[in-house]
């Protein structure tokens, strides 16, 4: 087995560079927030498996202690009288042989120690005593039924969070992966303006050397301004990535250094429709996990209300008791009437019952869980409401994010051919210098734009299936980290 688990392992690829698919796998199987929901869910399931073992199994308990002890001896205190003949005022024979009469001078037998008295600390020696209790509820009036209930909603609920933690993060890696794709290509576009600046540059120098008149001082001067706001769109891009690439490495549990991502364009978003938003509603309260997780715990709290108030009745079940002793310096005692405790074994059972008499504790305490239950109705009320207003949210930004990225595609096709006019037209010395940088500011917003409005729109897309509760199943991770 270790043999074939080692052959796994070094057969599993290294992870990276990274997709979206498995930057969202390697999320989820190394996520913080994934891990603490996951060992909180493993909690409840503990929960779970005690309150199972006490609805079916007895409740036993071990006692086993240990120590010195004074000796006790059983003494015979029998005698022997002989039997007067009152005739001649002598021992009676018969047949030759005396004749004796035994008798006891106080019990059948007389346990003490030496001393005659159990006050005494003399002759010790060890004993030891094991004890064992056995407790087996049969009717509790639905309280261990309650308890199993409460464990059961409470784990399933638990299981929900992970779910929509595993959402969230599935969501967030989206952003972050977009982001970086994003910035990437801003970046890529601000390179592609700077290297038109330069043609521009050199046939600035040109002219300005030619002193032809074609260039201006006051163009000189727009070239050299947009050239820097460039270079601060450059800059803000740059941070925008690192700041990116550390939020995204961080949720992956890995180094910035460590992270590398597959250099994949934007995705198309040709295929991304308007979304209906009855059907999005509908589709939230029926699949939103932490909606599900807060009627679990409803129905968990439902359950420890129904167990408190059983605490008011009477508890019936069988309680059994074995217990060994023994003190080698004591001797067995075999009379039912006289035990000794440090020198038994008791065996036995009952039918008990157990009434709780603090009536007032356990009706203020019931009282207390029923409004912490209907704290929890208001609660899942509330997030009814809250998740409507995400979700129309959610519709109306992916709404406007289509409409954006249809009209930035327009914009993105006129941009790029003003931009090459312009370069032309500027190199052959018909258009000046403000054509141009008009024309490159035209463009590059343009890319910008488009640029933006893919991103926004990819967002949109997967906020709308966090806040509705449908996240598309994450591949599985097949592959290892270096």
């Amino acid at each position: 087995m270790l043999v074939a688990l080692l052959a796994l392992t070094v057969a599993a690829p290294t992870c990276g560079p990274l997709d979206l698919q498995t930057a969202q796998a390697l999320a989820l199987a190394r996520s913080d927030e994934v891990g603490i929901k996951r060992s909180e869910l493993a909690a409840a399931e503990a929960d779970r498996a005690v309150a199972t073992s006490i609805r079916w199994l007895p409740e036993f308990s071990a006692n086993i202690g240990g120590g010195v002890v004074p000796g006790a001896r059983l003494v015979d205190t029998t005698h022997a009288d002989p039997v007067i003949d009152p005739s001649t005022g002598k021992q009676q024979i018969v047949d030759g042989k005396p004749v004796w009469v035994t008798g006891y001078r106080k019990s059948d037998k007389d346990v003490s120690d030496a001393s005659g008295t159990n006050r005494a600390l003399g002759d010790l020696g060890p004993f030891i005593r094991v004890e064992v209790n056995a407790l087996q509820p049969i009717f509790t009036w639905g309280r261990i039924d309650a308890a199993n209930d409460a464990a059961d909603s409470g784990a399933r609920a638990r299981k929900f969070l992970v779910d929509d933690t595993a959402n969230a993060i599935r969501t967030r890696v989206v952003q972050l992966v977009m982001g970086i794709r994003l910035t990437t290509r801003l970046l890529s576009i601000g390179a592609d303006v700077q290297g038109a600046l330069k043609q521009a540059d050199e046939r600035v120098q040109k002219s300005l050397k030619a002193n032809d008149g074609e260039i201006t001082p006051e163009d000189r001067y727009r070239i050299e301004i947009f050239r820097s706001q460039l270079a601060q769109r450059l800059a803000d891009g740059e941070r925008a990535l690192r700041v990116a690439r550390v939020g995204l490495a961080a949720t992956l549990a890995m180094e910035p250094d460590q992270l590398q991502l597959r250099d994949d364009p934007l995705p198309d978003t040709a295929q991304i429709r308007p979304p209906d938003l009855v059907a999005a509603l509908a589709d939230s309260e029926k699949e939103r996990p932490d909606l599900k997780a807060l009627d679990n715990g409803i129905l968990a709290k439902e359950a420890d209300v129904r167990a408190s108030r059983g605490e008011l009745f009477p508890q019936i079940g069988i309680v059994g008791q074995f217990a060994y002793s023994r003190a080698p310096g004591r001797d067995t005692i075999t009379n039912p009437y006289i035990g000794d405790y440090f020198n038994a074994l008791t065996i036995g059972a009952a039918l008990g019952i157990k009434q709780n008499l603090s009536f007032w504790t356990v009706i203020t305490r019931t009282n207390k869980k029923e409004a912490e239950l209907d704290t929890l109705r208001k609660q899942r009320a509330g997030a009814v409401r809250a998740i409507r207003v995400e979700v129309e949210t959610a519709v109306a930004d992916l709404n406007a994010a289509i409409t954006k990225r249809e009209a930035s595609a327009k914009a993105v096709a006129a941009g790029r051919s003003w931009f090459r006019s312009a370069t032309l037209n500027f190199g052959v010395g018909v258009a000046d210098g403000r054509d141009l940088i008009d024309a490159y500011r035209g463009y590059a917003e343009a890319q910008y734009g488009d640029a933006q409005a893919t991103f926004d729109l990819l967002a949109a897309q997967a906020r709308l299936e966090q806040v509705t509760g449908k996240m598309p199943p994450t591949p599985e991770l097949n592959c290892q980290m270096p």
